[in-house]
């Protein structure tokens, strides 16, 4: 039973022989075997259960039938050329449209006098707008310097302390 035991240590460290391996497989088909060796029977006992089965012939066709690397080059070269035929197609029936036009509430303006009057008016509207915003900012820089004397009070102030305590000490 030691032996049993040396020869489970090599097979789990992958030391064994085929003829050490059949001897453990020989003491696991036997009744004796030992309590702490019992939880290994099932896998020896399954081990002997797989050399019993017989595979099933493999399937011929497993995978479908792949495109042959020519047919795809064909096939691609007649989609890109249909592509390029329609794109051709729609490149002459619609030409380019002129560069220069607007669009005024929905409508397409080509006269580009009227389109450049009608932008500085939006954009003269724009500005006003702006200016009439920035009005109190401006009445708050004219608030700020007219605080400015008043800050030179402080300091004003600041100094004729000091020379309050100056005249004490003295």
């Amino acid at each position: 039973m030691e032996r049993a035991s040396d020869l489970l240590e090599k097979y789990f460290r992958g030391e064994t022989t085929l003829a050490e391996e059949s001897e453990l497989k020989q003491y696991f088909r036997t009744s004796a075997v030992l309590p702490e060796h019992e939880l290994y029977r099932a896998m020896f006992v399954t081990f002997d259960e797989e050399l019993k089965e017989k595979a099933n012939k493999p399937d011929l066709k497993i995978l479908p039938e792949q495109k042959k690397v020519k047919r795809m080059w064909i096939q691609t070269f007649i989609y890109t050329g249909v592509a390029a035929s329609l794109l051709i197609a729609l490149w002459v029936k619609y030409p380019k449209q002129p560069e220069n036009f607007a669009v005024v509430s929905g409508a397409k303006i080509q006269d580009t006098e009227f389109a450049e009057k009608y932008a500085d008016k939006k954009l003269n509207q724009v500005n006003d707008v702006l200016n009439r915003s920035m009005k109190p900012m401006q009445n708050i820089e004219k608030v700020r310097n007219n605080l400015h004397p008043i800050n030179k009070l402080s300091s004003v102030k600041e100094r004729m302390d000091e020379i309050q305590n100056k005249l004490q000490y003295k």
